[in-house]
């Protein structure tokens, strides 16, 4: 077992720091360092702070053995003026994790609560700006893995957030998530497989401002929950998450009041509960879930969002044994994004999903099935010269497939009740898009009864002002006669406008 309080300091000063002077016209002295092009420019760079908290526990084994233990909790933060940056980082959380291997194998699951905040610099532009990157990341979140017969779990829960400041401008970002993780695995042979697969089950943060040499400006905030959970050969996995997680960011030229979730540059949100349960049965029998939601901005100065949930399930068997499944259902997701200047230009995504689930399951050597769904929206604002440009989109799509003649079940569907919308405009232009509930939007396949799917929404829509290209499309397909067998389902909606 491995329990840590991590608290990571890193200062990186490539040359000292310290005073710079210009002595006549093309004398150059500084403890930092100097260069001429036509024009003298001094550079003083200074420490590039860097800092890490958060609290860990892991367990491992090798062999047979077992690694337990009481879980851990606690508490901290701290905010720091480092070489002209505000860094702060916290959290509060508890941590736990427990592994037993019963037959020779290998295993490790590891929780985490934590934050990051990073700042550096890159030096100068020629109009004599400082030139800089800020970004940082808060994660609660377990992962592992295990080979042979045994168990092993992880919790974490609690709360972390992280910000930074570049002292004297009003380029900040920020960044929180709260709520909980569980991961559970558990192999029934000596052959067995259950992992996270080298992902991470639990919500995440981030957010990110750059400014270069050229004093060209980007900005970007991504919020996810997440999971993912694969076995084979007699072995199960289950999954829990629930919670919430935002960032956002103020670019160098931001000049309003800043208040968080308010008036970002860019900005975004998720919630959700996620759960994932895959079991297999038999050697060569394998499960696989996997389900997001997430949320992203950016501002290049290109605005664009998207986000949405998404989830997938499936299986394939090989024995002889009772059944193979896998199962995960997105419960209350909401997700959030905007990018904006403060010249009325803007585009958002805001969406809300009371369930998306895959559930698949086969009782047959030879039967395998897939169930996936998703909402997926985005929506960008650009000018090209003098001319502004608008796009957005959205897609309801559920899907399912299973092998013909074999006994086997594979379902998607999302609803009942849930709304989306999103916009791209200026002053003079703007486009619209969206969908209202409660939706009948699902695709089934049963080897007794049949496939069948829907797409009924309450209502799709797309508005143009001025009027652009406004579209709305639902293909549907329900085959029988294929193999795989396959049942499918979509709501389109899209929208483009160029400005005058």
């Amino acid at each position: 077992m491995k329990y840590s309080l991590l608290i990571l300091m890193i200062l990186i000063a490539d040359v000292a720091s310290g005073a710079v002077s210009v002595t006549g016209g093309w004398d150059v002295s500084g403890e930092g360092s100097g260069s001429t092009e036509g024009l003298s420019v001094v550079s003083n760079c200074g420490t590039d702070p860097s800092i890490q908290m958060g609290i860990t526990h892991t367990s491992s084994v090798f062999g047979i053995g077992a690694d337990q233990t009481v879980g851990r909790s606690g508490n901290l933060s701290i905010s720091l003026p480092l070489g002209g940056y505000s860094l702060s980082v916290g959290f509060d959380g508890f941590v736990n994790s427990s592994l037993v291997l019963t037959s020779p194998g290998t295993g490790s699951v590891s929780s985490y609560v934590g934050a990051t905040a990073t700042a550096i610099s890159t030096g100068h532009s020629k109009a004599g700006n400082d030139s800089y990157d800020l970004f940082g990341s808060a994660d609660i979140k377990t992962s592992g893995y295990l080979y042979g017969m045994g168990s092993g779990t992880a919790i974490a829960s609690g709360s972390s957030s992280y910000g930074v400041t570049k002292i004297g401008t009003p380029a900040e970002i920020v960044g929180q998530v709260s709520g909980r993780s569980f991961l559970g695995l558990a192999g029934n042979s000596t052959e067995s497989f259950a992992s996270t697969g080298g992902m991470d089950n639990g919500i995440h943060a981030e957010s990110r401002f750059t400014r270069n040499i050229t004093e060209h400006m980007t900005s970007s905030s991504y919020s996810s929950i997440s999971a993912y959970a694969s076995v084979a050969n007699d072995a199960s996995a289950d999954v829990f998450v629930s919670g919430n997680g935002s960032s956002g960011a103020w670019g160098a030229d931001s000049t309003v009041a800043k208040a968080a979730g308010v008036n970002e540059n860019v900005a975004t949100n998720v919630s959700a509960e996620i759960f994932g349960l895959a079991n297999s049965n038999g050697r060569y029998d394998a499960a696989d879930i996997s389900a997001i939601v997430q949320s992203r901005a950016t501002r290049d100065p290109r605005l664009y969002v998207s986000g949405g949930p998404a989830c997938y399930a499936a299986v394939t068997q090989a024995s002889d044994s009772s059944e193979t499944s896998a199962y995960v259902l997105v419960k209350n997701s909401t997700w959030n994004s905007v990018s904006r200047t403060e010249n009325n230009q803007s585009a958002m995504i805001s969406g809300d999903l009371t369930n998306l689930t895959s559930d698949v399951w086969v009782n047959e050597s030879g039967a395998s099935a897939i169930a996936f769904g998703k909402i997926l929206m985005y929506a960008d604002y650009q000018t090209v010269g003098d001319k502004a440009y608008i796009t957005g989109n959205f897609t309801l799509d559920t899907y399912s497939e299973a092998t013909k003649n074999l006994s086997a079940f594979a379902s998607n569907s999302l609803g009942v009740n849930g709304n989306g919308t999103m916009s791209s405009s200026d002053s003079s232009i703007y486009g619209t898009a969206g969908f209202k509930g409660p939706l009948s939007h699902y695709s089934l396949y049963n080897s007794t009864s049949g496939a069948k799917a829907a797409n009924k929404v309450t209502e799709a829509f797309v508005i143009t002002n001025p009027i652009g290209y406004e579209t709305i499309s639902q293909p549907i397909k329900a085959d029988t006669r294929s193999d795989p067998v396959v049942a499918w389902a979509r709501t389109d909606g899209a929208y483009i406008l160029a400005g005058a």
